[in-house]
């Protein structure tokens, strides 16, 4: 991953990239542009950013200590919206500015056991941000954070003092063209801040050492212990000798120089705990990612329709293409199939008449088996709608009734009935006459 940090000092622009991994952040170019009469040329930017090879990219930048107005407040609180609340009425008094003209932003450093938070609030002319940004865009660049010089000089300090770190506080004194810097902090907090400017290059060191000893004497009246480990003396430059022996001879506090990169302190810091942007720009900048992303999002949704249109036509024209070997196959089969299809229905009717056929003789079977011992039978009779007539004669009519019913309960008959009976006599036998109707019962 690479990090673009931009800077402005009165005297250049520098451009820094970082590649950040795991493990550890490299610095991979670093370029530094002079500034004429102290005053932003975006063209020229963007032609050196060119002829670096450096394309369209959002960076990270930084307002310096003097350009902002930085307090410190112990606020009776723990809760969000209430220090909230307190920050905006302590922000109205730091510029002689509307609210709507400023940027405030605050950080809650450290909720201490007694309800009060100790809160760093910086407030910002919002005009002055709005002309570094535009210079910024006409330079072709894109900015993703603007953070405050202060907090990244912490993260350069705890680099500095690795595993030294102490709970006593340590002073750090920054110093890169005519500008300077002075933090303090403790146990990776940071409690002090104060930044500054100087034209007079002769002058520096008694300016420098004068604004040591007003920083010492406002933070330690209001801190609860007067004790600092050492003075920490860091620049990118290498030529502050000069310097840091003033400072030895005029502090008994023990003096470490430190080479110091606020670059490197931006890019660990990436804008995440104050981002000095106004809101309607962060805004503006949420809802163009946000179209990006509707509109990434949109096409991928198209390309996953096209994709699914292209496999679904794939598989019907498969399918169609399978469709029609079958289909040709079946035309093929045809006609085998209307032969087996006749011989089929051929053989189903003489499956039925068989079936039939030998329905009636179960019938007749059975007929002769429940016939009353005696009656006689003269004859029977099926026609095509399986009306069965059975005609005979029988002793009593009683008997041929409990016939007719024996053939009702029979599984071989449905709607049996007795058609007609008549009496007769043969010299002195008396025979009654009958025939009976049936239903074969069909399977």
């Amino acid at each position: 991953m690479i990090k673009t940090i931009i800077y402005f000092t009165n005297k250049k622009a520098r451009i820094a990239r970082f590649s950040l991994n795991k493990q550890a952040l490299k610095l991979v170019k670093d370029q530094s542009i002079a500034l004429a009469d102290k005053e932003i040329d975006p063209l020229a930017i963007k032609d050196f950013l060119a002829k670096q090879g450096i394309g369209k990219t959002n960076i990270i930048g930084c307002l310096f200590r003097y350009q902002v107005s930085v307090r410190f407040f112990s606020f009776p609180s723990h809760e969000n919206a209430e220090i909230e609340r307190m920050v905006q009425y302590e922000a109205a008094e730091l510029l002689p500015l509307k609210p709507e003209e400023t940027i405030t932003r605050y950080l809650v450093l450290n909720k201490k056991p007694n309800g009060y938070a100790d809160t760093l609030l910086v407030v910002t002319h919002k005009e002055e941000v709005s002309k570094l940004l535009d210079k910024i865009k006409q330079a072709g660049l894109g900015i993703e954070a603007l953070s405050l010089s202060s907090l990244a000089l912490l993260k350069c300090l705890e680099h500095a003092l690795g595993k030294n770190k102490t709970d006593d506080p340590v002073l750090l004194v920054y110093i890169e063209d005519n500008a300077a810097e002075i933090i303090i902090a403790r146990n990776g907090i940071i409690e002090f801040s104060r930044g500054f400017l100087t034209g007079d290059i002769e002058r520096f060191p008694q300016v420098l050492i004068s604004e040591i000893r007003h920083s010492m004497e406002l933070f330690f009246n209001n801190a609860e212990e007067n004790k600092l480990k050492k003075i920490i003396l860091g620049s990118p430059d290498n030529d502050l000798k000069s310097i840091a022996e003033d400072l030895k001879q005029r502090f008994a506090i023990p003096l470490e120089e430190v080479p110091m990169d606020i670059a490197y302190g931006l890019a660990v810091l990436d804008g995440a705990e104050i981002n000095l942007l106004s809101n309607e720009f962060v805004l503006s900048k949420q809802q163009q990612v946000f179209k990006k992303r509707i509109l990434f999002g949109l096409g991928l949704l198209f390309i996953n329709i096209l994709l699914l249109a292209g496999i679904f036509t794939l598989q019907i024209n498969r399918k169609q293409a399978y469709l029609e070997k079958i289909n040709q196959e079946i035309s093929k089969l045809k006609p085998q199939a209307h032969t087996v299809q006749s011989k089929l229905r051929k053989l189903e009717i003489v499956k039925q008449q068989l079936s039939s056929q030998l329905r009636i003789l179960d019938a007749i079977t059975d007929i002769a088996d429940i016939i009353p011992v005696s009656a006689n039978l003269n004859m029977l009779s099926i026609n095509e709608q399986g009306i069965f007539l059975i005609r005979g004669q029988s002793k009593t009519l009683q008997e041929v009734l409990d016939f007719v019913s024996v053939i009702e309960k029979s599984e071989y008959f449905i709607n049996s009935h007795l058609n007609y009976s008549n009496r007769r006599k043969i010299k002195d036998l008396e025979l009654i006459d009958f025939e009976i109707q049936a239903m074969i019962q069909q399977q």
